[in-house]
């Protein structure tokens, strides 16, 4: 275009009006309308250079040149006024201030009584030079940075971008040759800048709108929870379903489902319907009401627990977000279940002490009165029914102690095919006729460390629990193996550690365990046996054995198929400790002299009637330092000291200490009713050491005072 070409004529204005809009439509985003302006621009104006600015925060830098210096540009590039601290100036409302003519326009600081301003907020000027020397700071609205009469441009245009009252921009055209612009050709620039002023306004919101869904998009599709747009539909009788318009990936991954879009979710989850109502209800709430609900729900169909959030954006439409939570019940559940046990635990401890000490004077006497009462005597029942009544109560405080991981263990390196073999006459005598034993023993099985005897208590309730589920008979099936516990599965089953296990298996073909019951097994007291049946502790007891033995016990079971428990106890190397039975003592009686230490008036005295009936000499203190000072006056020996653990002031193991420095040659018996963690800390647990759990029976004090005296 000639630069003396005339913009006046009206058919020049609009072919480059139909031109700009041409360039407006077709542009595919921001960046190439701007190029495209540019050049529109610079060849409709004829001018040297163009720019255009764009707000971007704070500032208004150049979003696009042509023809300017580099230089220029980055000089140039921020309005914004800065003090010497390099901080920003802002104004007392906190909006930043601008230096220079463009900020004056962009700020909308102009007079139009100057002929350099026009009543649309633009600036112009066909002589900078002379601008400068005929006016003012104040004429100009600011003081001006004059650089771009500085760099030689005496024709200078900055005409406003405004959409709906906002500035957000703002188009620049210099020329070094004096004349480039008049009112006119102002005025046109003015138009042509409003209508790109449009197109820009709808093109960032295009591409605000364009960037908005993108982001949604990639939340949509990288969301780790679940995500699902739906539509309730109402049946006759109000709620009766909703169909899946959208889902995310992460659905699927969490839920197992796949192309639900479209879909009904009772074709998609048959049975849903039946099995969590609640979920209809709170869908039909939220999509009727708008109201907001979080909710956590167990889908019985998929066996998932979720977290759900939900939502409405529209009447009879509902969102949910939901994540599976299947771990974290199962964890929850676990806390919870040990919780429980523990807090039973420690109650069965806290007591032990006590009843055992009840039940030793109890079943102690009742003991001496079954001896010296005659089977005919109309006493005898009474005597008999009393000693039985304590040994069942003995028994009942022995599985409390096993559950509550409290009981004292005297744990060897053990072969469990060894145990199994020992038992296996007993165990079929005990399962009855009707019931096939079958031992499945791995030739190379690895050792464990446990307490033979309480391995064997584990057996045989496993074997009492599987002969009761099989009323008509079946198989009971003893397996054993060596297994490698991974990761994967210790992170599924937290309560085992990784590692070398060996695996002992109970399966049955009885009736098996629904999963409602499955949940309760191991608690103490629950039974599904008539009521005088069973005492609910025999799982519990197995259980608190597994458990006390640092092992894991697992159990699956189907209905009308059978169960299978599951024990893996820690594999450990050693020489496997040959389980014999010691030969018992020609006789209970003995001469010896015995002291015993006990704080419990009534022990104290079953304890010496039992003694002293049977030939011994017994010395009697009540606490360790009345012992202490019996010794020191009892000029003959004392071969043996029975002594409670746990007594006020000092314990028995220092009084054995004590006693033992003045007398060597004396031998030492501990006894509590403590549970193992109490008289652990007391060290009486050691191996070698002498030990009688509280309540023990008559016969039973006499053969172990006989065992260590015979050593």
């Amino acid at each position: 275009m000639e630069s003396n070409r005339s913009w006046e004529k009206e058919a020049e204005a609009r072919e480059a009006t139909i031109e700009l809009l041409r360039l407006c439509n077709k542009a595919g985003g921001l960046t190439e309308l701007m190029r495209d302006l540019m050049r529109y621009f610079h060849d409709l104006t004829g001018c040297e250079a163009v720019g255009v600015r764009l707000r971007k925060g704070d500032d208004f830098p150049y979003y696009e040149t042509r023809g300017f210096p580099e230089e220029f540009v980055l000089a140039e590039n921020s309005l914004c006024a800065i003090d010497q601290a390099g901080e920003l100036v802002r104004d007392s409302a906190g909006h930043p201030l601008y230096d220079c003519m463009c900020g004056n326009i962009l700020c909308g600081r102009f007079d139009p009584s100057k002929p350099f301003f026009t009543g649309r907020g633009s600036f112009w000027s066909s002589c900078t030079t002379e601008l400068l020397a005929n006016t003012t700071d104040a004429d100009r609205q600011a003081k001006t940075r004059n650089r771009c009469n500085g760099e030689g441009y005496e024709s200078v245009a900055l005409v406003p971008l405004r959409s709906q009252g906002e500035t957000f921009g703002l188009f620049q055209f210099n020329d070094k040759r004096k004349g480039r612009f008049t009112a006119e050709r102002i005025a046109l620039l003015e138009d042509l800048v409003d209508h790109v002023a449009i197109a820009l306004a709808k093109l960032r919101g295009d591409e605000a709108l364009r960037l908005s869904e993108k982001r949604y998009r990639s939340l949509f599709e990288n969301m780790q929870e679940g995500y699902a747009y739906c539509r309730m539909l109402v049946g006759d009788g109000g709620l009766g379903d909703f169909v899946y318009l959208d889902v995310n990936d992460a659905f699927g991954k969490l839920t197992g489902l796949k192309d639900v879009v479209g879909k009904k979710v009772t074709e998609v989850i048959p049975g849903i319907r039946e099995s969590n109502p609640e979920l209809f209800e709170i869908y039909g709430r939220v999509s009727s009401t708008g109201t907001p609900e979080k909710s956590e729900v167990y889908v019985d169909p998929l066996k998932i627990w979720f977290s759900l959030s939900v939502y409405s954006p529209a009447r009879g439409f509902f969102v949910a977000v939901f994540d599976n939570i299947t771990e974290r019940r199962k964890l929850e559940e676990q806390l919870r279940q040990s919780q429980k046990m523990e807090a039973v635990g420690r109650l069965a401890g806290g007591i032990a002490h006590d009843f055992n000490n009840l039940l030793t004077v109890i079943n102690g006497y009742s003991e001496l009165l079954q001896n010296r009462i005659d089977e005919k005597s109309p006493l005898r029942g009474s005597v008999d029914e009393i000693r039985l009544a304590g040994d069942r109560a003995a028994s009942l405080t022995r599985q409390l102690l096993a559950f509550s991981r409290r009981q004292v263990l005297q744990p060897k390196v053990l072969d469990l095919n060894g145990v199994i073999s020992n038992l296996e006459n007993m165990l079929r005598r005990l399962i009855g006729e009707d019931v096939a034993l079958r031992t499945l023993l791995r030739p190379d099985l690895g050792t464990v460390m446990a307490d033979p005897g309480q391995i064997e208590q584990v057996l045989l309730n496993l074997a009492v629990n599987a002969r009761d589920a099989m009323p008509a008979g079946g198989r009971l099936v003893l397996e054993t193996g060596n297994v490698v516990i991974d990761e994967t599965f210790a992170k599924d089953h937290p309560a085992i550690v990784p590692g070398l296990h060996v695996l002992l298996a109970v399966s049955d073909t009885g009736t098996g365990i629904p999963r409602e019951i499955r949940e309760h097994i191991f608690e103490p007291f629950f039974s599904t046996k008539e009521r005088g049946k069973g005492t609910g502790l025999g799982l519990s007891t197995v259980y608190g054995i597994v458990k006390q033995s640092n092992g894991y016990i697992s159990v699956y079971s189907e209905v009308g198929k059978g169960t299978t428990f599951k024990i893996y106890l820690p594999r450990v190397e050693g020489e496997v400790q040959v389980l014999s039975s010691a030969s018992p003592p020609a006789s209970l009686q003995g001469d010896e002299t015995v002291l015993v230490v006990e704080d419990e008036n009534s022990v104290r005295g079953i304890i010496e009637r039992v003694l002293s009936g049977n030939g011994y000499r017994v010395l009697l203190a009540g606490e360790a330092s009345e012992a202490l000072r019996i010794s020191g006056e009892h000029e003959g020996t004392i071969d043996l000291l029975v002594t409670d653990v746990v007594m006020p002031g000092m314990g028995g193991r220092e009084v054995a200490n004590r006693l033992g420095a003045a007398r060597p040659g004396m031998k030492v018996l501990f006894m509590s009713g403590y549970t193992e963690d109490t008289i652990s800390h007391h060290g009486v647990l050691e191996a070698g050491l002498a030990f009688i759990q509280k309540p023990f029976a008559s016969d039973a004090l006499l053969r172990k005072v006989r065992e260590v005296l015979d050593r």
